[in-house]
């Protein structure tokens, strides 16, 4: 019996483990690097429903899919760094990252999937800031609580005007999103 146990015990510790490792990026409003192997899927978990810009001299090169929170990207052939852009559908807001895909070394192993996280939120209202936001735990606390209105501080007019004025001459990358507002196709 103690044979037995022991023999088992020295195969499991023998044999090689394949441990899943998921490297995470935090997301502070600075682009992020993710280098691609040609002929490797990398999988970019966003954890949002988010729409992927891609470089037009990239068709053909890279195959991007995106579906419940994950992104796919495939590498065709070597590409020289492009810069991606995701925009999270329900809010607008952006993340940017920087790819580039080099050949596969012959002792080259697969690239681990990539995690993006939140960094520190942003003020959701003009002039306020991000020490004023209440925490985690006021939150669960209200929620308990009857709802209150959150007091805006600029004007719901004032808002629409300024997001329809930068959605037509700002960068796409500058129009603040404004929840509940969202372009029309």
């Amino acid at each position: 019996m103690i044979r037995k146990s022991t023999g088992s015990l020295l195969l499991m510790l023998a044999l090689p483990t394949l441990a899943h490792a998921v490297e995470i990026l935090r997301w502070e409003r600075i682009p992020l690097a993710i280098p691609l192997t040609v002929g490797q899927e990398r999988i970019v978990f966003v954890d949002r429903n988010v729409r992927v810009g891609v470089p037009r001299d990239l068709q053909g090169k890279l195959r991007v899919q995106s579906t419940g929170g994950a992104l796919y990207l495939l590498a065709n052939e070597p590409i020289p760094p492009a810069r991606l852009r995701l925009q999270d559908a329900t809010n607008g807001e952006q993340m940017l990252i920087d790819i580039a895909a080099t050949e596969a070394t012959a002792d080259q192993q697969p690239r681990e999937p990539v995690r993006i996280v939140a960094g520190e939120p942003v003020a959701p209202h003009y002039g306020q800031s991000r020490e004023a936001q209440p925490s985690a735990a006021a939150k669960q606390t209200e929620h308990a609580e009857a709802p209150k209105a959150v007091p805006r501080e600029t004007p719901v007019p004032v808002v629409l005007t300024r997001y329809a004025a930068q959605m037509l001459y700002a960068p796409l990358r500058t129009v603040e999103p404004v929840d509940g507002v969202g372009q029309v196709r």
